[in-house]
Order: structure tokens, then sequence, then C-alpha cells
């Protein structure tokens, strides 16, 4: 007789929860799904993943710092189970990002075009954008840079912000005026880089569409690109020497002793707010950039070789729902769904109650 205790016959917790992330993946490859259905579901993917990491992961975290030794019930200590995660990640995430590559290509061939480089935009593009910027976006930035006087600041858990190293131009103060030159600073060092971050605001759209030209297509910019070509005004003074998006996923997972806590509503709010502080986990970042910035965030926020992720793409793919809202791409959404089999017991003149005194009635729903 077999032996169903041993770890041969048990799939890791995590590794399956990844195996069901996969599914809904598949869901946004379907091509078989109307298009803007399988936007959704990457970016129902990109949330999954989000809480996976900061809850589950986040877990395996805190057993590893307490020196927990044990094995899973699949016969993995915690050590190995992140070192499974992180390769499984890994893959997941290449593969969501193949997938965003062929959803943007079938978007423009549906008439929206997302556009990456904004600085190549015809002239008309540049200045709507530079004037959005002005009236929107502007008054609600909060640049900061770092320096001896100031310290690293604390990025906040799943925020998307824009990265940058600057370089403090000649002869001016920090605050971008002029400044009498010192003789003892001719000699000094002057090419010291400085880190400076902004975050991007979650109470803007992120997605910015374009005003619609001669074509029949419909463009639109993402709201990290209107920050970054407009860098230099956030930080006067300073030479943008390179900038780039990155994203940090933190440690979220709720630890509530309810015997301990005095008062539990106290205590939750505590641990909510805790969440926005904890170890940092993963590390996003878009490919390309420069390995001194990439650099100087993994220093910073002390993450791990294997929990960078260089991202050939936007970061936070949750902005696809966003693009669900839209009007005019109604053709490519679904709106009929398949109707419910009747059951000949439950006709609609049915009393239900009177139906099962007469016996069991037996309701299939299958979560398709």
């Amino acid at each position: 007789m077999k032996d169903f205790l041993k770890d041969k016959y048990y799939i890791n917790r995590e590794l399956s929860w990844l195996q069901f992330n996969a599914r809904v993946l598949a869901e946004a490859r379907d091509e078989d799904n109307p298009l803007f259905e399988r936007l959704k579901f990457l970016s129902i993917s990109a949330s999954n993943l989000d809480e996976f990491l900061m809850v589950r992961v986040g877990s395996l975290k805190d057993m590893l710092h307490a020196g927990y030794t044990g094995k899973d019930i699949a016969g993995m200590t915690v050590a190995q189970q992140l070192d499974a995660v992180a390769n499984a990640l890994h893959t997941f995430v290449g593969e969501q990002y193949k997938t965003y590559a062929s959803l943007k290509t079938a978007l423009a061939d549906a008439g929206l075009v997302l556009e990456k480089d904004v600085n190549s935009l015809k002239k008309s593009d540049r200045e709507f954008i530079d004037r959005y910027f002005e009236d929107f976006v502007y008054p609600v930035l909060t640049p900061m840079a770092v320096d001896s006087s100031r310290p690293f600041p604390l990025i906040r858990n799943k925020t998307l912000n824009l990265g940058a190293l600057v370089r403090r131009k000649k002869n001016t103060n920090r605050t971008g005026m002029p400044e009498k030159k010192d003789p003892a600073s001719e000699n000094s060092k002057e090419d010291d880089l400085e880190f400076a971050t902004v975050q991007v605001p979650d109470v803007l759209p992120r997605i910015i569409e374009l005003p619609q030209g001669d074509g029949k297509e419909r463009r639109a910019v993402l709201l990290e690109r209107v920050i970054d070509r407009n860098m230099g005004r956030l930080f006067l003074g300073y030479d943008i020497i390179c900038t780039c998006p990155y994203r940090v996923a933190r440690n979220a997972d709720l630890s509530i002793d309810e015997d301990e806590a005095e008062d539990l509503l106290t205590e939750i709010e505590k641990q909510l707010k805790m969440r926005q502080r904890g170890q940092a986990i993963r590390l996003e970042i878009e490919s390309g950039a420069d390995k001194r910035l990439t650099e100087r965030l993994v220093e910073e926020l002390e993450v791990e070789r294997q929990e960078i992720y260089e991202i050939d793409g936007p970061l936070d793919l949750t902005f696809l729902m966003k693009l669900y809202s839209l009007s005019g791409f109604e053709k490519y959404k679904e709106h009929d769904y398949p109707q419910p089999a009747p059951v000949p017991e439950l006709t609609p003149d049915t009393d239900i109650f009177s139906a099962i005194r007469e016996g069991d009635v037996l309701m299939h729903h299958p979560y398709q």
C-alpha cells in the first residue's frame, strides 16, 4: 500500500499558486478571447502576483529570518522554496511581457497606439504633453534628491517611481540659483552623481490620450513618460544624467497576535500602515537602465540579485484594466455570456422550497 505521507505525492503550495496564475495568464494569451478581455486577464495576473509576493513570499521571508528549519509537505525547506519561487517568477514575468508585446500590437491593429518615445513625437504632440505636465502633473509632484544632508527617502509599497542620477551644475546652489565662486571648490570633485526620485502620482490617470490627428487611430502615452520628458524642470540646478522607472514590492504579511493585542482594530491599522515600510522583496526596473542607477537602488533598498526584475515594457501592468473603460472599443469586449442550462426541476414558476421538499436537486456551476 502506498504511503501517501511521502513528499513525492505533493506539490509545494507556492509553486501550485504560480501554476494557477499561469492559467490566468493563459486566458490573456488565448486569441479566442476578445482583445480587451485579454487585457483584463493580463492585468489580473499582475495584480495577483503583487499580492502573492507581498503576502506569500513575505511570509517565507519571515520564516527564513526567524531561523525556521522545517520542511513543507512537499519536502522543501524555506530556502529551497524561495529559490524555486524566484526561478519560476522570473520565467513567469518574462511570459507576461511577451504577452503584453503581442497585445500591444493587437491594440495598434484595433486602432489604439501606446507611444513609448514621447520625444520623437511630432511638435504638436510634444507641446500638448508639455502643457499637460504644466497644468496637471507638475503641481502634484514632490521631487526628492539625496545627498549627504538628505537621506534616502521611503519608497512606498507598489508605487511607480522615476529614479535619476543627477549632477549639480557648476556655480549653482541647491535651488538652482547662481552662487559666488569659491576658489576652494574649483579643485573639489564636481562630477559626483546624486540620486533623485519622484513618485508618479496615482491621483492622475496613467493613460493620457493625445489629440486625434487626421488618421483614424487613437494614440496614448503613459504618465511616467510625460514626467520623464520634463525631469529637468523638477531638479533645477542639476544636469540629468539618466532616468528610469522603478517599482518596489514590500513584505506586507500581517502578523497579529489576537491574544496580546489590547485593541484588535488599532493593531490592524498599525499593521496596515507598516505594509508601506516592510522589507523590500522585489525591485522592478525598466530594462536598459544605467547600471549605476540600478546599483544605487539595490544598495539602498537592500534587495538580493534574484529579487531584481529588469522589465522589457511598462512597469505595473495593472494599468491595463483602465484601458478597458476607454470608449469606442466595445466590439473588442465580451458582451454575451453563455446562459445556464435549464434545470427541469426548477422551472421559472416553480417554488424552489417546494421543489427541494420533493427531493434533492443537483446544481452544477462551472467556474468558467
